[in-house]
């Protein structure tokens, strides 16, 4: 008897077509994968060439699909005739007219492209057009965006503010503020003012479309305060505007140097400025046609203004020798204190003090604990090159200078370390570290020049002066004590 199973229609079917069904291209299956584009909303076209980038991507929804190796970017800028053109240099694109295809074909390929665009000569100023992107992967959903072109370009320049000097302590200063567009066409965009101080001034926060910041610690040399304005009126072209009210501050007690650096800049449609954990309280701070001469202008957007005040800081230098890990090896850990009142801040990157230090005969350095960041209680150590110079570290030398980079903070220190190695002649013959002004030209105004050199032995008990001298008890034969008495002040940890 045979026997019969029944074959379900849909395996019958396939069955059926053989492998020549098999073999055709199925409509592919979602795959949850969209693309999308980051494109600036608006940009604004002169007869020089802007630069623009925009960025595609394609995100997975299901967390199971890879992203597709083959896209396709396009940039059509059909909608700027008459009134800019678009170069691509990209190798990846090919261009009919002002339409440019780019192509990735594999993973590999970044997944942005940079072009430019330039006002064509005699468009209008303030004409508009429009550039459209796409970006696809051939089956996936993909995406579309668009930007603006406006013929004309809004430019601001910041208005120079004179430095002040002799200040006091605990005064109120002003920081007054002009702004001048010296583009071809009016602000179209919101206009964000910011200024970021360092070295001890604390702003009054008395404006309401302004945010304030104050750093953790205002004793710290580098301790930041902040203020942040948006303005939403035009400027119009050739115009200049100065601030209705000036900002004003006080001058905190730990003051020497102080640097505030300001700028000005456009918002994007869309974006919303940082303003600071601080709001304003008081009316609007706005812009108002500028009355007077100023005192000139920066060549861009950005300034800066130094506060010098009537302060004085007194640095001191101290020095501790302790033994080594071998025989004729010594330690000798350099201090610079900050006394106060002042705390010394520098406003550019050269050193605002520096340790001289000079080992005594028959002594070399070996080594100088390195900073590996600038978060490292020690400071670098530099040969001494005569009078006026120096040179990268290098063993077996007697003199060096160890200099402080970033400040230091009144009541705070900066440490310094060097390995040194004696030689059989050694006498305990003393050498000598001496705090002064560093290449950055601050003066100090230092009240007690008595504590600003400190001489210091390894080993052997310094003869009585009236210097302070750092000295090191050792153990002789196991037992005896040597030396004397050891200078130690307490180190603290850099401030800055």
């Amino acid at each position: 008897m045979a026997l019969h199973r029944t074959v379900p229609a849909a395996l019958a079917l396939v069955l059926a077509t053989g492998p020549a069904a098999m073999a055709a291209d199925p409509s592919p299956l979602p795959t949850g994968i969209r693309g999308s584009i980051e494109a600036d909303e608006q940009i604004d076209v002169g007869s020089a060439a802007q630069s623009v980038h925009v960025v595609w991507a394609f995100s997975n929804s299901t967390g199971d699909a890879p992203v597709p190796p083959r896209q396709t970017f396009v940039v059509d800028g059909r909608g700027l005739a008459g009134i800019a053109r678009i170069a691509v240099a990209d190798p990846r694109c090919t261009a009919q007219g002002q339409v440019f295809t780019c192509v990735n074909k594999d993973i590999s390929q970044l997944m942005n492209l940079d072009f430019t665009v330039q006002a064509d000569t005699g468009a209008a100023l303030g004409a508009t057009g429009t550039i459209k992107y796409t970006v696809s992967d051939g089956h996936d959903p993909g995406a579309t965006a668009r930007t603006k072109v406006v013929v004309g370009v809004p430019k601001l320049v910041v208005g120079k503010v004179p430095a002040m000097t002799h200040v006091g302590t605990g005064s109120r200063i002003d920081l007054p503020l002009r702004l001048r567009n010296t583009g071809d066409l009016a602000t179209d965009r919101r206009i964000v003012l910011r200024w970021e101080s360092a070295g001890g001034l604390d702003f009054d926060r008395k404006f309401s479309n302004c945010g304030y910041s104050v750093g953790s610690d205002l004793v710290a040399p580098d301790g930041r305060t902040s203020v942040t304005c948006v303005f939403t009126a035009p400027v119009a072209a050739g115009a200049t505007v100065e601030l209705s009210s000036p900002l004003t501050a006080t001058v905190g007690e730990h003051v020497m140097t102080s640097v505030t650096d300001y700028w000005a800049e456009f918002l994007k449609p869309g974006d919303q400025p940082v303003m600071g954990t601080e709001p304003g309280t008081g009316p609007a701070l706005t812009l108002v046609p500028a009355s007077g001469a100023g005192a000139g202008f920066e060549r861009g957007a950005q300034g800066r203004v130094g506060v010098f005040a009537d302060n004085s800081a007194d640095l001191a230098a101290t020095a501790t020798a302790k033994p080594g890990p071998g025989a004729h090896e010594w330690t000798l850990a350099l201090n610079v204190v900050d006394h106060g009142p002042a705390s010394v801040y520098g406003t550019d990157d050269e050193s605002v003090a520096v340790v001289d230090v000079v080992l005594p005969e028959h002594t070399v350095a070996t080594d100088y604990r390195h900073a590996e960041s600038e978060d490292s209680v020690h400071g670098p150590c530099l040969l001494w090159d005569g009078d006026t110079g120096t040179a990268p570290f290098e063993a077996g030398h007697r003199r060096y200078v160890c200099t402080v980079p970033y400040g230091i903070a009144a009541g705070g220190s900066q440490e310094f370390g060097l390995s040194v190695k004696t030689d059989k002649d050694y006498d305990g013959a003393k050498g000598t570290a001496t705090v002064r002004p560093g290449p950055a030209g601050i003066p100090l105004h230092d009240p007690r020049a008595s504590n600003d050199s400190v001489t210091f032995t390894f080993g052997t008990l310094a003869a009585t002066g009236t210097d302070r001298t750092a000295l090191v008890a050792t153990a002789a034969a196991g037992a005896a004590l040597l030396g004397g008495t050891l200078l130690v002040l307490r180190r603290r940890r850099r401030s800055r």
